[in-house]
Formats: structure tokens, C-alpha cells, sequence
């Protein structure tokens, strides 16, 4: 019996969750590439989660955290290791007026619109942002001016020996895009956010109906992507530089550049982890080349 196969009867046996064998990431990311992985953990709580987790570092064996499968480019070969899905981690418990404690498998489409029916406004931008609150505070998400950053207070973190943390905003090193937790081999498992309420009844929904339209009419939310594919600059917009390149619908096989939007390379159906690797490594040899720019993509590439 290997190890993930021992990790699959501890689970069993001490009823800490749901497992799924048989499957690849190609069957849990949006983006639909990639190989085998070992096994699909669920746990049910956070209980059950620091107890196998601290199993999977005791009997070293690898792991692979997923929100909601957006944001992520897997090599199309068999991964030894355990994918732990933190979506049945969703809690949401308000602690005064304005702060509540959210637990990182919620969906950020859902907190927002569980907010704004409520009256809360400032978390409306992760309406659009597809993909879990862990997620979007390990990456910083934002959009339309607008960043996790500025409604995390506090950052409940497990980390790489099986022990919970806590950082503070200011420790938590946000910048465009980032977080200490890129750095870090642990997991986060929630966050304290402070949002405030409306001055007008109903606002925020009205607000977050916008920034869906916007996106509807903007993105190719019915094809197989990642969401947004590279960083934007300081001086530049990424999407600019790949338009301008000359890239809207241009296919390397199966991978395409959204005709509707430059900055979001699709998967028509049958595209590989190396039509999709040469395609993002061809845009960023022209961009450099052309405009002497160093696009840096957003997605976790695993290989």
C-alpha cells in the first residue's frame, strides 16, 4: 500500500471527510488541463483538516490546495499527490456591527452577494472574481480599483508544521497581486474582513449587478479559462500589450486568446499543458522583444 493509499484509509477510519480517487486536474480546474492526482480530500471542517494535514507532513507526502479550480495550469502527467479542497470550509459568522469571520472555501461570488443583501458594502468587486476567499487573499484578487487588502484585517493561517497563525493585515505583505502566503507551504483557512455598511438601501446589489454585466460583456465567461492570464504593470495593461501585439483570437492548436478579451487564453476543447505553456511563453517573447516588457502571468503553473 503506497502512501496516499494510507493517507485514503486514515481518513476513512477516523471520519475526517470525503475522498475522490480517479480523477486528474483536468476534472477540478476550470481551465480542464491536466494529469492523474493521488487522491481529492474534502474535509468536513477545520477540525478534520489540521488533524490530516498534520498526517500528510508527518508521512511527507505531497499537496495541492484548490479553491474552485480557477487560476491554475497542471502538466499533463500523473501527480503523486493529495488535492485538499477546502470547499466544504464555508462558513460565514458575523463578530460586531462591520467585521465577520469568513472561512477560506466560501465562494467569493457568494460572500459578496450574502453581504450585500444584508446592506454591507466594499466587498461588491468579488462578485466578478471567480474562484474561494483563500484564493483571493492568496493572490490579493481584485478588480475595478478595488483589492482583498482592503478588507482583510486578519489572516488565519495553518502552516507548514500543522500549527494555526495568525497575521495581521500589515503582516500579511499585500501587494498587486501578492501575499506572504506565496512564499509560505501551508494553508489559509479564513480571514477576519471589516466592511461597512450602505448609505442607501439596496446599493450594493445594484453596484454588483453592474460589475456583472460589465464582466458578461467583457470576458468569455462560457469558454474554458483560468480567468485573467497575466499581471498588469505599473505603466501598462496587459491586455493592451497582447492586443496590440496583435493576438485577439490568434490559436496555437488547442489554446486560444480570447477574441472578446486579449488577457484571457483559452482551452477550445482539446488543448495540452504545452499548447498552453508555448502560447503564454510566445506572448511574453513578443511583448519583451517589441515593448521590452516582462509580462508575469497570474496563474499557478504546476509541472
Amino acid at each position: 500500500m503506497d502512501k496516499i493509499d494510507q493517507f485514503i484509509k486514515y481518513v476513512d477510519e477516523n471520519y475526517l471527510g470525503g475522498i475522490k480517487t480517479n480523477l486528474a486536474f483536468k476534472d477540478v480546474t476550470t481551465l480542464k488541463i491536466g494529469g492523474q492526482i493521488g487522491c481529492l480530500y474534502f474535509p468536513k471542517n477545520l477540525d478534520d483538516l489540521i488533524t490530516s494535514f498534520r498526517y500528510l507532513i508527518k508521512n511527507q507526502i505531497k499537496y495541492f490546495v484548490i479553491g474552485s479550480g480557477s487560476n491554475i495550469l497542471a502538466a499533463d502527467k500523473k501527480f503523486e499527490m493529495v488535492v485538499i479542497s477546502l470547499k466544504n470550509l464555508n462558513k460565514i459568522i458575523k463578530l460586531t456591527t462591520d467585521k465577520f469571520w469568513v472561512e477560506a472555501g466560501i465562494k467569493d461570488n457568494k460572500l459578496a452577494i450574502e453581504l450585500a443583501k444584508e446592506g454591507y458594502t466594499k466587498m461588491e468587486f468579488l462578485s466578478i472574481i471567480p474562484g474561494t476567499i483563500g484564493g483571493a487573499i492568496y493572490m490579493n484578487a481584485g478588480a475595478y480599483d478595488a483589492e482583498m487588502q482592503d478588507i482583510i484585517q486578519e489572516v488565519i493561517y495553518l502552516d507548514e508544521k500543522g500549527f494555526l497563525q495568525f497575521y495581521k493585515k500589515e503582516e500579511a505583505e499585500f501587494a498587486y497581486r501578492k501575499s506572504i502566503f506565496q512564499k509560505r507551504k501551508g494553508i489559509i483557512v479564513g480571514a477576519i474582513i471589516q466592511v461597512e455598511k450602505a448609505n442607501i438601501q439596496g446599493l450594493p446589489l445594484e453596484k454588483i449587478a453592474t460589475l456583472k454585466k460589465k464582466k458578461k460583456e467583457n470576458q468569455p465567461l462560457n469558454l474554458l479559462s483560468a480567468g485573467s492570464t497575466f499581471k498588469n504593470g505599473k505603466s501598462y495593461e496587459a491586455w493592451k500589450i497582447i492586443d496590440e501585439l496583435g493576438y485577439r483570437g490568434y490559436q496555437l492548436k488547442g489554446a486560444m486568446v480570447s477574441k472578446s478579451h486579449t488577457n484571457f487564453l483559452i482551452n477550445t476543447g482539446n488543448a495540452t499543458y504545452i499548447d498552453m505553456t508555448q502560447l503564454i511563453a510566445k506572448i511574453k517573447l513578443d511583448a519583451f522583444q517589441k515593448y521590452k516588457i516582462n509580462l508575469e502571468c497570474e496563474w499557478e503553473i504546476l509541472d
